[in-house]
């Protein structure tokens, strides 16, 4: 009977399709040593890079699991990198987005397993196929090959639950107990995206007060500490009047935070 360890080297099913190798689901974390990356300037807006390192787990591999020490591969690597100016003369850089295999080549075998024209293929329909996506997307989706004024949480997509219960946390967010991972993660990304969402016009309301330019200027709904003297059904009406997205799977003091840090965008007016 096979051990556990063999489990990677199963054929496996994805969508009609066999493969060997890591489960689809599951997930790796590695370190990278320090390494060198070289750039050059094409053009105002293009750079040719080149990157090298060695990678290592974050944990041990099983033993007897695996490819064989000395396969090779040629991974497609389309990702947005963000990076922040910390002084003269270092960044802070991030990574995010898909890599795609398109070829290997065994410990035992000295040619690639489909011809560089093949490759060739393949990486023509990788990228089409991310056009795509993104030309069908939705305007308000937050996508890791743009940059938007949400607030952004590098990785969040590859977050183990442990930590996705630590975010839980932060945002007050209840019943994570019988969550799973996925729900988790959905959960997270609702509260990080009402933070972020500016407040649609409205009309002029008692906490609306006149500028001397005859526009409302829309005032905070109060302080949080304020709003949880509140009941959860006042507070529930208050975020239907100003609608806010995701209420109805809102604990208390969630529904107070999403009230007192609502305002009305800058530069907007009210209509009458």
């Amino acid at each position: 009977m096979a051990t556990d360890d063999k489990r990677y080297d199963r054929l496996k099913q994805h969508e009609g399709k066999g493969y060997s190798g890591m489960k689809v689901g599951r997930s790796h974390k590695w370190y990278y040593d320090q390494g060198e990356w070289r750039e050059r300037k094409l053009s105002p807006d293009e750079w040719e890079i080149s990157y090298q390192t060695t990678k290592r787990r974050a944990a041990r591999a099983p033993e007897e699991s695996g490819a064989p020490i000395g396969t090779e591969y040629n991974w497609l690597i389309v990702s947005h990198q963000r990076v922040e100016k910390c002084d003269a003369n270092s960044y802070e850089t991030c990574l995010e987005g898909k890599k795609f295999k398109v070829a290997h080549k065994r410990a035992s075998n000295n040619a690639w397993n489909v011809s560089e024209k093949a490759q060739r293929k393949k990486v023509i329909e990788y990228l089409e196929q991310m056009i795509e996506e993104l030309k069908q997307a939705d305007e308000s989706d937050a996508l890791p090959y743009s940059v938007g004024e949400h607030e952004h949480i590098y990785g969040l997509n590859l977050r183990t639950k442990a930590e996705l219960l630590d975010m839980a946390k932060k945002y007050e967010i209840s019943g994570t107990s019988k969550m799973k991972r996925e729900e988790l993660l959905d959960a997270v990304k609702a509260c990080i995206e009402q933070a972020g969402k500016p407040q649609p016009e409205e009309t002029i309301e008692q906490n609306e007060q006149p500028r001397p330019d005859g526009h409302a200027e829309r005032k905070p709904d109060g302080d949080a500490t304020n709003l949880e003297a509140k009941s959860k059904d006042e507070l529930y009406q208050l975020a239907s009047e100003r609608r806010i997205s995701g209420r109805s799977s809102m604990s208390k003091s969630q529904l107070a935070r999403a009230l007192a840090g609502r305002r009305q965008r800058p530069g907007t007016s009210s209509r009458a």
